[in-house]
């Protein structure tokens, strides 16, 4: 029954194509040199955090993260709800009768 049932979007996985390990290793070097070069001099160095390192961190801690998480079936909802009603129906009047 096609009525209750929610398909989810697929995952975005977002790879680079045209990436250059190369140059983002040695961009990463280049910026290490710039900061033991500030450290020499004195000054004190900018701090730029590395962002692949954090990179998925809260997203593997959060509870809806998690893959085998079952959703309560919505037929059992509307079931559950129709028995709720009736049983207020029944406190409400003191009968089952409608």
């Amino acid at each position: 029954m096609a009525l209750f049932s929610t398909r989810s979007p697929r995952r975005y996985s977002g790879v680079h194509i045209y990436t250059s390990e190369r140059k983002d290793k040695l961009d990463k070097l280049v910026a290490e040199a710039k900061r033991e070069e500030q450290i020499e001099r004195g000054e004190t160095p900018e701090y730029k955090p590395d962002i692949e390192s954090y990179r998925g961190k809260f997203a593997k801690n959060l509870k809806r993260a998690d893959p085998e998480r079952r959703r309560l079936h919505p037929g059992i909802a509307i079931a559950i709800i129709v028995v709720l009603i009736i049983l207020w129906h029944y406190l409400m009047t003191g009968s089952f009768g409608f």
